[in-house]
């Protein structure tokens, strides 16, 4: 019997954001005994580790290497050495900023296919350094890119260009799961300690500039000043969790905002909330948003984020320049149920792993 190919992910974190979420829903649902997913990620990250033991129960392994934004140099030799040390058959790229890099390195270790992958608008890299930087290192990467994969129109043009083509591929999902209802509502809220009457708005993601929190915080005070019994439910962790945790306490909002981290009971979660709010700075399409679609709840998202995340008939999208009374005004606009759209169907997992899977075994269109 022959060995499955292998596909190093150059992903740089394992953690529970969308595309570590993405890629866990593909490698769960894809053949294994064809292909085999690795994953590369940095040394800052090894503690982050929600994925690990799945990962090595499913056959796939993990490697750590320097971060390349602080030691450039020690990353490149330690890549070039851990493409030299295992047979990989595809390497796929889902870092945004530096992917060319990544793809260059994997072209002179001789690997046939290299998948660049597009999850998000932008970088948000606004320095002069690190645009002139980008301009280089994505030269590489149409040079030496054989796919190209997006996971949204705007997150394609955003890394590709308005005239490149390239492979529109779903943030896939558990559809099933999240369609379910299994629970009613009022049961939802009474695992979570949430009580029935409260007015609940979410938000899944890290902390991190990208996802706005402080934004969303404010947003948050007046809709408490509107509605007294709302509460906020913010799952994730992330390097700016403090930072917005001091800003709760100074607005004297520490008893109406959860601060829940990383959680296996989204689902439930989503089942428990009346809208979904995210004021994010650049978004591809992403994987909350689709889960919460599937859940049937209410969506209000900035007009950064794309206009294809809309797999549902309840979707608004409010501009990052107005007033957080007008958020509010949005957010509690009646009705607060959702109905997903047909298009829905192309997200589930099961759909998006046969697209990834027939993309592996072409290996490469463009070699």
């Amino acid at each position: 019997m022959s060995q499955p190919i292998r596909v190093l992910h150059f992903q740089g974190r394992m953690g529970k954001g969308g595309a570590e979420t993405f890629m866990m829903n593909t490698y769960r649902n894809i053949d294994r005994s064809k292909i085999q997913f690795d994953f590369l990620i940095y040394n800052d990250f090894k503690d982050v580790t929600p994925y690990n033991a799945e990962i090595q129960k499913l056959g796939g392994r993990i490697f750590s290497v320097p971060n390349p934004k602080k030691h450039p140099l020690s990353y490149i030799i330690a890549v070039k050495k851990l493409l030299k040390d295992h047979q990989f058959d595809s390497v796929h790229n889902e870092v945004f900023f530096g992917g060319g890099l990544n793809l260059w390195l994997a072209y002179k270790a001789g690997i046939k296919q290299r998948i660049a992958h597009s999850h998000a608008t932008t970088d948000g890299k606004d320095s002069l350094l690190l645009k002139a930087a980008r301009k280089g290192l994505d030269k590489w990467l149409f040079k030496y890119a054989t796919d190209f994969l997006a996971c949204s129109t705007e997150a394609g043009i955003g890394l590709f260009g308005e005239n490149h083509p390239f492979v529109f591929v779903p943030n896939g999902i558990d559809l099933e799961k999240y369609q379910s209802g299994e629970e009613s509502k009022e049961e939802s809220r009474q695992k979570l300690g949430v009580s029935k009457n409260a007015f609940v708005i979410g938000n899944i993601g890290r902390f991190e500039k990208q996802k706005n929190h402080s934004v969303l915080i404010d947003i948050f005070k007046e809709l408490s000043e509107v509605q007294p019994d709302s509460l906020l439910m913010l799952i994730g962790e992330g390097a700016l969790e403090d930072e917005v945790k001091d800003k709760v306490e100074r607005l004297n909002l520490a008893d109406k905002v959860l601060f829940m981290g990383v959680r296996d009971d989204i689902p439930r979660i989503l089942n428990a909330i009346d809208a979904m709010v995210m004021p994010s700075l650049y978004e591809g399409l992403p994987i909350s948003a689709v889960e919460a679609q599937a859940s049937g709840v209410k969506l209000v998202l900035s007009t950064e984020v794309s206009k294809e995340t809309v797999l549902s008939d309840n979707v608004s999208f409010v501009s990052l320049e107005e007033s957080p009374s007008e958020w509010v005004n949005v957010i509690t606009r009646r009705p607060l149920d959702n109905h997903p759209l047909p298009e829905m169907a192309k997200f589930d997992k099961k759909y998006t792993a046969d697209l990834m899977q027939s993309i592996y075994l072409s290996e490469g269109e463009n070699k």
